[in-house]
């Protein structure tokens, strides 16, 4: 599919009354949403594993999520492994029963992947995942029985939590697709929530989603478009992306109060050699930036709230 033509579609949709509601109806018709469970369960474990890597014991405690998504496998797994509470924030409720249900089943069925990974005794996490299995009939108890407490429509930015409560605040393929000033508050109010030494984990796609059905193009074509330009395509509504660069996301959450503890990005060849060569033309908007910079496609970041 020509990149163009999916981008004018959701732009379309975006701006249509009903249209949001369309989307989400296609995409349940045509089983859009049914990735690989493996996928799913390898991004999540990667965000424990940020969790564990930076010292902490992601056992206890109370999470903060930003953007629950359709498919909650980082609140499920963070309930499995034993957090005391999650509390997950999202704009739009993607989440459904089925998708809920289909969720649990499958980090059910991959209890001793998910130990042998996290180091966890089977015994235990089986007990856990039995447990809330022979309660769970539907979505509201199973988020019960996983403590998990799911606020749709809910602006992160202003929660309403007492302050610090919270030992950990996590995302995993969001922080590209919130506009920067909405981000910026996300971050002060993570840092007013969190306890000193609490941590943020945050894992997430920089690169341009539209390479994903058109293969012509490479993950850094967006650089190429003016603020102006993107808007129409991708800098609003269903296929929002907002083009911010790692060093960008690290600079937010400095800015918040946060001490970065790792950072990680993953560049990648087509797109840096794109940029080199000059086969993707680069926008003033962008000139600042290194061409690893720009043609970097994901980021891992730990950040900690100082003691």
């Amino acid at each position: 599919m020509n990149w163009k033509v999916k981008a004018n579609t959701l732009a379309v949709l975006s701006r249509m009354p009903g249209g949001r509601r369309l989307y989400h109806a296609l995409q349940a018709r045509l089983n859009a949403r049914k990735k690989d469970d493996d996928d799913f369960l390898s991004r999540a474990l990667e965000v424990v594993e940020m969790i564990q890597a930076a010292g902490a014991d992601p056992r206890g405690g109370k999470y903060l999520e930003i953007s629950t998504g359709w498919r909650p496998f980082v609140p499920f797994l963070l309930s499995l492994v034993g957090a005391e509470q999650i509390i997950t924030y999202d704009v739009n409720r993607w989440l459904s029963q089925a998708y809920a249900l289909q969720t649990f089943a499958a980090l059910a069925d991959r209890v001793g992947l998910i130990a042998e990974r996290l180091k966890l005794d089977v015994a235990d996490l089986q007990k856990r995942v039995d447990l809330v299995g022979t309660q769970a009939k539907d979505m509201a108890t199973l988020l019960h029985g996983l403590h998990i407490d799911y606020r749709c429509p809910a602006d992160a930015r202003s929660t309403g939590l007492p302050a610090p409560s919270m030992g950990i605040m996590v995302s995993s393929n969001v922080l590209a697709h919130i506009p920067p000033e909405i981000l910026r508050g996300i971050h002060q109010e993570g840092f007013r929530l969190l306890k000193p030494g609490g941590l943020v984990a945050h894992r997430s796609n920089l690169d341009d989603h539209f390479s994903y059905v058109d293969s012509s193009i490479t993950k850094a074509n967006f650089l190429r478009f003016s603020e102006a330009q993107w808007r129409w395509y991708g800098g609003t509504g269903l296929g929002y992306h907002n083009r911010l660069r790692g060093v960008q996301h690290r600079r937010l959450l400095e800015e918040a109060g946060f001490q970065v503890l790792s950072e990680r990005e993953r560049v990648d060849p087509r797109s840096l050699e794109a940029l080199q060569t000059g086969a993707v033309p680069v926008h003033p908007d962008f000139a600042s930036f290194t061409p690893e910079e720009m043609a970097a496609s994901y980021l891992w970041i730990v950040c900690k709230r100082p003691d």
